[in-house]
């Protein structure tokens, strides 16, 4: 009908109504945040990854891994299971599917030192990527759950043990600790945070040594009544070892730490007022300029994100992402890369500058 027909009140109030519906839908889809916002832009629509990582490694190069659930399962409310691990590769241009050579299971640790050298643990394997495809390198370890690669030198921790690969053969050997994280800097310069205490285990290429991050862990702030008590042993979460120095996440009660040591020693800051909680288990990101970035939130529970960063310094910002994203990578010499749910959309964003 007629616009004018709207303007006289002559249209029925059917019409009226289907009208202002089409005009919400067509609205609803064409929102901006139907593929991220103002800061976040998707890069590829892949729910299966929503929740999984992203790792870049390259200037034109990255994977994002996430998992599918299998079989019937797949329809059943609050059902978890069997999965099907998921690897998504970036070229620099498009995002394409590169199948596993393992049928089942989570895609776990991942860890690469450039476009031809990735890891990951997945599906009981260790998968290697050499550039061309995806191999099994030899069954993963039943308690392995930490991978950290320098250079050519491969190396997974599990429950009191390592396995190292020099390139050519795989070697085990004890530890005295159960390995969480790890960050490393070379075959010689291994850092592995301790699984039951807020400790920091180095290899220099010959042995092991412990250091207690006690001492430098921040006090918990005081319960109020709008945020409940959490314990108050400290726990460290992950770990970045970088040009820069060490930078190692942690939490007591329900408040974020950041511990480093840089050449002046040890240190440690608390995080929530100038990050918000930062989210769980997920390294500083270098910025390549001696800063970093952390995934923060605006909320006690670390769900809605922000993104946090850390000049050399120790000034903070904080942007609030606008939705909730789960991993965090930085594309050297370009964007920051992320994986989670922004509004209608979910898979792998970019940052907008």
């Amino acid at each position: 009908m007629p616009l004018h027909l709207v303007a006289t009140g002559l249209w029925p109030w059917w019409a009226v109504g289907a009208a202002v519906t089409v005009a919400g839908l067509w609205l609803w889809r064409s929102a901006p945040w139907a593929d991220g916002n103002d800061r976040w832009k998707l890069m590829t629509k892949q729910p299966s990854v929503a929740y999984g990582q992203v790792v870049a490694t390259g200037e034109r190069d990255a994977w994002a891994f996430g998992w599918r659930i299998l079989g019937v399962a797949a329809w059943l409310p609050m059902a978890d299971g069997p999965h099907r691990p998921m690897a998504f590769h970036w070229d620099g241009d498009r995002w394409t599917r590169s199948d596993f050579p393992v049928e089942r299971g989570d895609v776990g640790s991942v860890a690469a030192s450039g476009p031809s050298n990735v890891w990951a643990l997945a599906g009981g394997s260790v998968l290697h990527w050499d550039g061309h495809s995806w191999t099994i390198a030899r069954k993963a370890p039943e308690t392995a759950w930490a991978l950290a690669v320098a250079g050519d030198d491969v190396w997974i921790f599990g429950d009191r043990r390592t396995w190292r690969y020099d390139g050519a053969t795989w070697s085990e050997s004890e530890v005295s600790f159960r390995t969480l994280r790890v960050g490393a800097r070379s075959a010689s310069d291994i850092w592995a945070l301790d699984a039951d205490g807020p400790f920091v285990h180095h290899f220099d290429g010959r042995a092991w040594t412990r250091a207690d991050l006690s001492p430098y862990v921040p006090k918990a702030p005081s319960p109020s009544g709008d945020v409940p008590p959490g314990p108050h042993r400290p726990r460290v979460c992950a770990i970045t070892a970088d040009a820069s120095g060490l930078w190692i996440t942690g939490e007591i009660g329900v408040s974020s730490f950041l511990l480093f040591r840089t050449g002046s020693g040890w240190h440690g800051e608390s995080t929530s007022a100038k990050a918000g909680r930062l989210v769980r288990d997920l390294p500083p990101v270098p910025d390549g300029r001696g800063g970093h970035w952390v995934l923060g939130s605006t909320d006690v529970n670390g769900i809605d994100s922000a993104l946090a960063h850390r000049d050399p310094a120790g000034h903070w910002t904080r942007v609030p992402a606008g939705g909730e994203l789960t991993s965090l990578s930085a594309v050297p010499g370009g964007p920051l890369l992320a994986t989670g749910v922004i509004g209608k959309a979910s898979g792998v964003f970019r940052n907008l500058p």
